[in-house]
């Protein structure tokens, strides 16, 4: 009964944190299909990652019991491999498409992508080691995946909108990846400070997550790209909204 609760408590966090951000979306109305391809490109992303995790790096290589050495060299590669996995394919696919044209896109697309990268991540765990496994990781990790790929997508986008040079977002990624290693080495090492270190990682993030997403809805409606403000586009509907109406042509409804 526990273990079928705590699965369908990741199942619900993720339907949550995606109905949250598409339904605050101050923009342009996301394309319901585009969502669930970023959706599936985190979980196309999870089994790329396990595969080569699989091929590369011994399991015992992230026990508590392995030298200090191997445990960091070992997070470090996971944490590559994982971020890496759940930014690049979705990154290719999606910068060049015209509904990525918004602050908030950078966070909702990738999010999804970090969701659909967790989820399966969640529950294969938790099938594998029991409901004490998950409800560990039901309080750390559900949001983890989200956060650290959402923030490389934020960067991403503001590179695009700002017509620069996409280095940037590519730093971001490598200190995600920083971020990543750092709480899988506490996790796995065993002490209680890292152990600590590793719940304030997680819980920073999730922070993070919510913070870059409202800041992005700010700079959004400073750019006349959302519903508030001057009323660029629909809140109701989505559809454009030129001459910044009270109400849109479109649906009748409050713009």
């Amino acid at each position: 009964m526990i273990l079928f609760a705590v699965l369908l408590s990741f199942i619900a966090i993720t339907v949550a944190l995606a109905v949250y951000f598409v339904r605050t979306d101050h923009g342009e109305k996301e394309p319901i299909g585009a969502l669930w391809i970023a959706f599936g490109f985190g979980v196309f992303g999870a089994l790329l990652a396990a595969g080569i995790e699989n091929f590369l790096i011994p399991a015992k290589d992230l026990n508590a019991g392995a030298p200090i050495s191997t445990l960091i060299i070992t997070a470090l590669g996971i944490g590559a491999i994982e971020e890496a996995c759940k930014f690049i394919p979705l990154s290719l696919f999606i910068y060049h498409k015209r509904y990525f044209n918004e602050h908030t896109d950078g966070i909702i697309y990738f999010a999804l992508a970090g969701l659909g990268f967790g989820l399966p991540e969640n529950v294969l765990y938790t099938l594998q080691f029991g409901a004490s496994t998950g409800l560990g990781r039901l309080l750390l990790t559900p949001l983890f995946h989200a956060a650290t790929t959402g923030m490389v997508g934020y960067f991403l986008i503001n590179a695009k909108l700002a017509h620069r040079t996409r280095l940037r977002p590519w730093l971001v990624l490598v200190i995600a990846a920083a971020i990543h290693a750092l709480y899988d080495f506490g996790l796995a090492s065993g002490l209680q400070f890292y152990n600590v270190v590793s719940v304030m990682v997680t819980l920073g993030m999730t922070v993070a997550l919510f913070a870059l997403y409202w800041h992005a809805r700010d700079l959004d409606q400073q750019a006349g790209l959302s519903a508030v403000g001057r009323n660029n586009f629909c809140r109701s509907c989505g559809h454009k909204n030129p001459e910044h109406n009270l109400y849109c042509a479109h649906c009748g409804q409050r713009a």
